[in-house]
């Protein structure tokens, strides 16, 4: 505060010089974030397929980014930005003859921006929802025959070698059932993909990082909240346990809600019914997928959910879902939906509930923020407001047992006509062979694949393998004690070599 006895000019001088200091400092801190450092991480969806089975090492591959890589707390990177990159190498089960598994590695080697590119180093580190595993950049397949169903089998067959005669059972029923995953990868356009910085990116002073434009008027904040507190904490189990938590809400049509989610690429689930039940079953024991697989019963006010979403990639056990609910709220004239959302990451079988379950992501906040960025993308959203709860704990439990993370609060999400989604492919692609063309080369290509599996689990081949190892194991050892031997001489020489 100035004192009454300084003159305004002299005021407003030192009003300027501290206004100037201001801004040189924000200038400053603007650009005190000058590289990305390496091990950050961040999301880009794919906007071509690639396949094992007919991809080959040196194509280019393309994506933007969904999740921007953060320096100091702050996005670096616009949403939408082009990441361009090649396939680096390829290993293709084909018919199955020399490889059993298949392995693809990729590298996002520039970002392109206003048309200018930058050198980037990264790798994959995971595919979202996907059931294969990324290990050093590497992407691994899985073996076809590494599944429950083929669990099953080699059991049943470690069972028959106590009766020879009743040995050729198993592989009559796998030549007549042949019910094998597909072995080769693929991955379609709207794949995402983590990738993670192996060195840092140097940023653009110049470039400047327009925020999204999605905040709600801010007079219409406080109203909102208070309507949110109104709202249901929780849904419950038909046997009224508590469930998942609510924590999105949207605002719109029921056609702009229906099209949000169809334009976002997400998929409607089947009811769920003994039939369906089964056709879930049958994915999860032989790791396929089900894209419109059924979303069990949850109450929300005594009532089962109006609409259910999913977006999963290739298997069953991993996939992001939504269940919303109608209710009688409106918010300045438009309906209100209620959503519940969680991602699947895992199954196992219920003791208390007598079935099969699916473990869902301890943190279901990032599930919420997943949906957001997923609408927003296909250009669906109008604003949105986060409103918080104060009063929800921060730790919770499900009906099966899975302990819930979250802050408590209901992203609530005012819907638009979708138009002018992030990022449009707009240059035509051919259709990329996934798998062999014709079912006779797949049933034979399954044959080839048991007949291996079948030779590595019987007792001769494990017999054969602890003897190889064995031999490895005392090749080794011969090998260290060379070595030591050698060090030692040499230490000798050392040793008679110096001045006496």
């Amino acid at each position: 505060m100035f004192r009454a006895g300084v003159p305004s000019h002299f005021r407003s001088c030192v009003l300027a010089v501290l206004a100037l200091l201001v801004c040189a400092c924000g200038a400053k801190c603007a650009s005190a974030c000058e590289q990305v450092p390496a091990g950050q991480t961040f999301r880009i969806r794919l906007l071509q397929p690639i396949a094992t089975y007919s991809s080959k090492p040196g194509t280019i591959i393309r994506g933007f980014i969904i999740e921007s890589p953060s320096c100091e707390g702050s996005a670096t990177l616009p949403t939408g930005t082009l990441v361009e990159g090649h396939i680096v190498s390829v290993q293709k089960v084909g018919m199955g003859f020399r490889h059993e598994t298949a392995k693809m590695q990729l590298e996002f080697d520039q970002v392109i921006q206003d048309g200018v590119p930058t050198k980037i180093q990264t790798q994959v580190l995971a595919v979202d929802n996907a059931r294969e595993k990324v290990k050093d950049g590497v992407i691994r397949g899985n073996r076809s025959t590494k599944t429950l169903h083929g669990y099953v089998g080699n059991t049943i067959n470690y069972v028959m070698m106590l009766h020879p005669t009743s040995f050729w059972i198993l592989p009559a029923a796998r030549a007549s059932f042949s019910i094998l995953p597909e072995p080769e990868l693929y991955y379609p356009a709207g794949t995402d993909l983590v990738l993670q910085f192996s060195a840092p990116m140097l940023l653009d002073a110049r470039a400047i990082l327009a925020p999204q434009n999605w905040k709600l008027d801010p007079s219409e904040m406080s109203a909102l909240d208070e309507q949110v507190l109104s709202l249901p904490e929780r849904t419950s189990t038909a046997k009224g346990l508590p469930a998942d938590v609510v924590n999105l809400a949207f605002i719109g049509s029921q056609d702009q809600l229906q099209d949000a989610f169809q334009a976002a690429g997400w998929l409607s689930s089947d009811a769920p019914s003994t039939r369906n039940g089964a056709h879930m079953f049958t994915a999860l024991i032989s790791s396929k997928s089900y894209p419109h697989g059924p979303i069990s019963e949850q109450l929300l006010d005594g009532r089962d959910y109006d609409f259910g979403w999913q977006k999963g990639l290739n298997c069953v056990v991993r996939r992001d879902h939504v269940r919303v609910w109608s209710d009688d709220l409106t918010w300045q004239g438009r309906n209100v939906w209620m959503a519940a959302s969680t991602r699947d990451v895992g199954v196992r079988f219920s003791i208390w509930n007598k079935e099969l379950t699916h473990r869902v992501e301890s943190d279901i906040d990032v599930e919420r923020e997943r949906i957001v960025r997923d609408l927003g993308l296909a250009g669906c959203i109008e604003s949105v407001h986060v409103a918080p709860r104060p009063g929800m704990p921060a730790n919770l439990a499900n009906a099966t047992g899975d302990r819930l993370h979250t802050d408590g609060a209901v992203a609530v999400v005012e819907l638009k006509d979708c138009n002018a989604p992030v990022f449009a492919e707009d240059s035509p692609r051919s259709a990329l062979l996934a798998r062999p063309p014709t079912k006779v080369a797949r049933y034979f290509r399954s044959q080839v694949l048991s007949f291996r599996d079948l030779w590595r689990e019987n007792a001769a081949y494990n017999a054969f393998d602890l003897g190889r190892m064995a031999v490895r194991s005392m090749r080794n050892r011969s090998a260290i004690r060379e070595a030591k031997a050698q060090s030692a001489q040499n230490n000798l020489n050392l040793i008679s070599a110096l001045p006496r």
